[in-house]
């Protein structure tokens, strides 16, 4: 192979790396392939590529992916740390319990919205989401942990399994 035939097969080689950045430039993407993403982004700038930028990571293990918080003025949004959430969450609980009638108001017995065996169903759920943030080994995933296990226990509560503890 000549000198010319290399020079173009890495010509080609960088217009597709760079095609593929561009490409890729508005996906979310795993944390191992975004590093490696940026690693080529990396590459391409040291050899003269104009426009490599890096981006973001969004870790799963410490940040939410169903949602992002668009009020910090990123035009994307930023990624909501688990510890942000379980925050707001406490919140929003504290803040719906200080304003519910008081407890003679109320009937004996609550009658919840869902069926027993749907809050089963739902209580179940949130149980599997607790471990599952637990095991992120994040502090913030742990303290999202207690309050969605606390949310799982007030949904179990008038339950059979809840009448079982």
């Amino acid at each position: 192979m000549s000198g010319d035939e290399l020079a173009d097969r890495y010509a080609r080689l960088r217009r597709a790396a760079a095609a593929l950045l561009e490409v890729t430039a508005v996906a979310e993407v795993s944390v191992v392939h975004q590093r490696k993403l940026d690693g080529l982004a990396a590459a391409l700038a040291e050899s003269g590529a104009a426009g490599a930028t890096t981006r973001e990571l969004v870790d799963p293990s410490l940040h939410l992916l169903c949602s992002r918080n668009y009020q910090g003025g990123a035009p994307d949004g930023a990624p909501r740390p688990f510890a942000g959430e379980a925050q707001g969450i406490r919140e929003s609980l504290a803040l719906d319990d200080a304003t519910e009638e008081p407890p003679g108001e109320w009937p004996d017995v609550w009658d919840p919205a869902l069926t027993e065996v749907q809050a089963m169903v739902v209580g179940t759920l949130l149980r599997e989401l607790a471990a599952r943030l637990v095991a992120t080994g994040d502090p913030g995933g742990r303290e999202l942990a207690v309050v969605v296990g606390e949310l799982a226990d007030e949904v179990l509560a008038p339950t059979f399994v809840g009448a079982q503890r």
